[in-house]
């Protein structure tokens, strides 16, 4: 069983939306939900002062000039109608605002509300808007948001961010928060625009959650597969992996993966690299086993009859973290023979993009958009351009579930719905990082989770592990500050202490 909470794309809510209609809610009574649920949340974080409400020629417009009708109660507010509105039975909503005493402003009036609001409801496009924001009708208008720099509510998308992708071409705005309606949508777990809505909360107007093309991991989700052992539970049966890796350049990502694997849980964790890296990696932890194998001459894994001896052992494999980019790729085919559940990440991707062909269905990559790129032929900006159908097409492509790490990393398998990773901040954003996931995903592996199921809980594990080191440690924290932090991060899931990184308005 996957995640439940979906996450649209903008004919997927369209749909939704159609669907309720059809079975009898106009169209309108969903557009007054929605407004309603926009001036409590309003009213919620931004309980005191002037309220202005900058609103668009559809329903997201629709949504604005309702809730301006109900805060209006109880508060000063001014709607600014940056476009004529047409959506159904426009008339009477503005007219209903404008009875409850709604000031209804535009030019340099407009401008003076402004900069006098303690909080800016941004109901211009919602997720209607395709093209460039700046050339929009509302482009003045976020300019001067921008230099303004108030705090600003989105309802349902900032205004210019594609609901698909997340591209957005205007400025920065002071947005404090996002309410998006019925779902979360993809523009804001892509890129640019995940930076850019504030907190995230999903209002519920009375949609039902149908299939989508992505899910949240989220807190209870991760409780139900987190893995439990038990009174009788002996080393082996929590899972024995081995870490392929290392070289002279690079001799510390392979213990960090390695670390990783004991931290978070597994009972016996073996280390396989060159010669020339063993020496350093016995005094990082006296509970590794390591294995020193044949190297070239530049101290590069080989494969060998002592290195195939270690993996058999093994229920689940790392393999890649600081290889090199000299092994012969031949080690990918030796590696499939032996048919353990495999992560490969760092130089091992890179050394199956030379391989290229499909990988086993129970191996996993964890590549970053650089990586991705390099196995899909494009360059990082590309893939972050459109990260959901990367991470899908490069699961097809190489016949095993992916994760694309990042802000929001994304969980494909090819088939089922993408899974989104809410947890993680930019603390992760240091060396090493990669390499204690790749560690962690391994340790659930071993312990029988799928890969795409591993992915997720590891993804999710990880996150938050960087939350709560990040949040305490700030810009000292590192990767191997990260390892120690899996075990408070891993108590928290288990006590169910994680909160909803995303929140839901009822």
């Amino acid at each position: 069983m996957g995640p439940l909470q979906p996450i649209w794309t903008l004919e997927e809510a369209r749909a939704a939306d159609q669907k309720v209609q059809d079975e009898g809610v106009p169209g309108t009574a969903l557009l007054a939900v929605a407004g309603f649920q926009l001036a409590r949340y309003a009213d919620a974080i931004a309980p005191s002062g002037p309220l202005v409400i900058l609103t668009g020629p559809g329903s997201n417009g629709g949504d604005g000039w309702v809730a301006a009708r109900h805060l209006a109660r109880t508060r000063k507010v001014t709607v600014i109608p940056v476009m004529e509105p047409h959506f159904a039975q426009a008339s009477e909503w503005v007219r209903a605002a404008r009875a409850a005493a709604v000031a209804v402003e535009q030019g340099d009036a407009a401008k003076t509300r402004l900069t006098e609001a303690s909080l800016v409801v941004d109901a211009m496009f919602g997720t209607g808007f395709h093209g460039s924001v700046q050339s929009s009708p509302a482009g003045p208008w976020i300019n001067f948001l921008a230099d303004a720099g108030v705090p600003v509510l989105a309802a349902d998308m900032p205004s210019g961010i594609n609901t698909d992708t997340g591209a957005y071409d205007g400025p920065r705005l002071n947005v404090q928060a996002t309410l998006t309606m019925g779902a979360a949508k993809w523009g804001l777990v892509g890129y640019p625009g995940a930076d850019l809505i504030g907190t995230l909360c999903v209002a519920e107007i009375g949609l039902g959650h149908e299939a989508s093309s992505g899910a949240w991991i989220d807190p209870a989700w991760a409780y139900d597969h987190f893995p439990q052992s038990g009174r009788l539970d002996h080393k082996y049966r929590r899972g024995h992996v081995v870490v392929v890796g290392g070289s002279r350049a690079m001799p510390g990502a392979p213990i960090l993966a390695a670390t990783a694997a004991l931290r978070g849980g597994a009972g016996l964790v073996e280390l396989v690299v060159p010669k020339a890296v063993a020496d350093s990696a016995v005094p990082r932890s006296p509970a590794l086993i390591v294995h020193p194998v044949d190297q070239t001459e530049r101290g590069d894994l080989v494969w060998s009859d002592a290195l195939r001896a270690r993996v058999e052992r093994a229920d689940a494999v790392v393999f890649g973290p600081g290889l090199g980019q000299s092994v012969d790729p031949a080690v990918i085919g030796e590696l499939i023979r032996l048919h353990k559940p495999t992560v490969v990440d760092a130089d091992g991707i890179r050394l199956t993009k030379v391989w290229d062909r499909p990988l086993p269905s129970n191996w996993v990559l964890t590549p970053h958009a650089g990586e991705l790129g390099l196995l899909l032929n494009m360059k990082p900006d590309e893939v972050n351009a459109d990260r959901r159908t990367a991470v899908t097409s490069a699961a097809k492509q190489w016949g095993c579930p992916v994760l694309l790490k990042g802000r929001f990393s994304l969980i494909a398998d090819g088939s089922r719905p993408v899974w989104v990773n809410p947890t993680g901040n930019q603390s992760l954003a240091t060396a090493g990082s990669g390499d204690v996931l790749s560690g962690l995903v391994a340790r659930l592996l071993a312990g029988g989770l799928s890969g795409q199921e591993a992915l997720a809980l590891g993804a999710y594990w990880h996150g938050w592990a960087g939350d709560l080191g990040g949040n305490a440690q700030g810009v000292s924290f590192t990767a191997e500050d990260l390892c120690g932090w899996l075990g408070s991060a891993a108590q928290a899931i288990l006590e169910r202490r994680v909160p909803q990184t995303v929140t839901y308005w009822r």
